[in-house]
């Protein structure tokens, strides 16, 4: 199939077909990362102790710091790119592309040099305590070093209609990784640096294969030539003022793990901070298909909205909620009814066991909310209000989640900080529903468009 024809694709098949298809193959990836999550997990814990499992946790913030830049020009370099494509503006989407690379490139080495400098004031700071802090120290340096690898720029490629590729991008790095991570830490016993070194292994692999696809690739919308790369302020301040909803958010998600680790730190010392090592990356992996439906549907949104056709915008977003509140349910029982099975996938250590299932149940009652939070700002995101994404990004951690957790740590101290997630979850959910039925209302169904049921176009109106 041509370029143009995956890209023309996105504006005529039916919306659940191609939500079902986008959505799938991206789940499919991050399930792929979620299996190596979980079993480099395994690794840290089983082959050196919890306390290495603890060491990379606290690394944690850092990992999403650096997700963070690259999530932020991925987000708003795909946004525009959408856009750009749905106008038939292959030039300006190259120009998006090349100076997503300038931001990041840029980004990247700031935080390599301050990382590499300050990583033990860093890691204490980050909530280790003595016994965990030589082994943040020794998977956060190598992090650090490895942050320009850090990106793949798998949501532009996703933009221009390549499914396929922006998976591999996924799961070839990630078995990398998995393969590396088992030989470092279980055959050579070179612990928790090791485990990082793999990390920053796999991230190279899926630079290569980023800029492979960039610059070589024969199946692309668009060329990327070298005047592209001189910085063009416009396009730049663009990727930024619609990416940095992302920013903001994985910032203040950073932070909130930061403020967790602390509160955990008081409340449990060096137990709570492992249990939150194995849990909570257990629950982030079981997460990872709602974040797939996401996305799947970010291009569908972004290129019907840049072709106004706004009735296929909504029905793409209104599918995505159904599926994600669904799955939500669904992985919320498992929790519930299994969490000492789901735990000892990644420890044998009897108290991390025994502690850990209550705090598995608390953080499971977020599940079948959380994907209607990560839908509606995505939804805002991909068609370029940044402003609306920005409140609910901004606000929901700042001025919710951050002010609910510490409120239920202080009166209610472990449990209250394992419940803390779910309890903002449910707060936020009904905010985004209401910004969701706003823009909804708002929204007019463009003439020309044709009704799903009757396959007449239908007149503009207000949905």
């Amino acid at each position: 199939m041509s370029s143009n024809a995956k890209i023309d694709r996105l504006s005529t098949e039916k919306i659940g077909k191609l939500l079902w298809e986008m959505a799938s193959q991206t789940t499919f990836s991050l399930l792929v990362y979620a299996i190596y999550s979980i079993t480099d997990t395994y690794f840290l814990s089983v082959g050196v102790n919890s306390l290495a499992a603890a060491g990379a946790s606290i690394i944690a913030p850092v990992l999403i710091a650096l997700g963070a830049v690259s999530t932020t020009v991925g987000a708003g370099g795909a946004s525009v790119v959408s856009r750009a494509l749905g106008e038939d503006n292959a030039t300006k989407a190259s120009r998006t592309v090349a100076n997503t690379f300038l931001i990041f490139w840029a980004a990247a080495l700031t935080i390599t040099i301050l990382g590499a400098v300050f990583i033990e004031p860093i890691v204490y700071l980050l909530g280790a305590t003595d016994s965990i802090a030589p082994y943040a120290i020794g998977y956060g340096r190598v992090i650090f070093l490895g942050a320009l690898t850090s990106t793949g720029f798998s949501a532009i490629i996703r933009a221009d209609g390549n499914i396929r590729y922006s998976t591999a991008i996924w799961v070839i790095p990630v078995i990398t990784n998995l393969v590396l991570s088992w030989l470092f830490v279980m055959v050579l016993h070179i612990g928790a640096a090791g485990a990082a070194l793999a990390t920053v292994i796999g991230q190279a692999v899926s630079a290569g294969m980023s800029l492979y696809f960039f610059f070589f690739h024969p199946n692309r919308s668009y060329q990327i030539k070298l005047p592209y790369f001189k910085p063009d302020w416009h396009l730049i301040g663009e990727v930024l003022l619609i990416g940095f909803p992302s920013l903001v958010k994985n910032l203040s998600a950073s932070l909130l793990v930061i403020v967790t680790n602390n509160l955990l730190k008081l409340a449990g010392g060096d137990t709570a901070l492992a249990v939150y090592a194995i849990v909570g990356r257990l629950y982030a992996s079981l997460n990872m298909p709602q974040t797939g439906i996401v996305q799947g549907m970010q291009p569908l949104v972004g290129f019907n909205f840049g072709q106004q056709k706004f009735g296929r915008v909504q029905e793409a977003i209104r599918l995505s909620l159904s599926g994600s509140v669904l799955y939500g349910v669904f992985v919320l029982g498992l929790c519930l009814l299994f969490p000492a099975a789901l735990i000892s996938l990644l420890s044998t250590e009897s108290a991390i066991i025994g502690a850990g299932q209550t705090a598995l149940r608390l953080l499971a009652l977020s599940y079948p909310l959380t994907g209607v939070v990560m839908i509606t700002a995505a939804s805002f995101q991909s068609i370029g209000q940044a402003k609306e994404a920005l409140w609910l990004t901004l606000g929901g951690i700042l001025l919710i989640k951050l002010p609910v957790l510490l409120l239920a740590a202080h009166f209610f101290s472990l449990n209250g900080i394992w419940a803390a997630e779910a309890s903002s979850e449910l707060i936020l959910c009904l905010v985004s529903w209401v910004m969701l039925n706003r823009f909804w209302g708002k929204t007019p169904r463009m003439v020309g468009e044709t009704d799903p049921e009757t396959h007449i176009p239908a007149k503009q109106h207000r949905t």
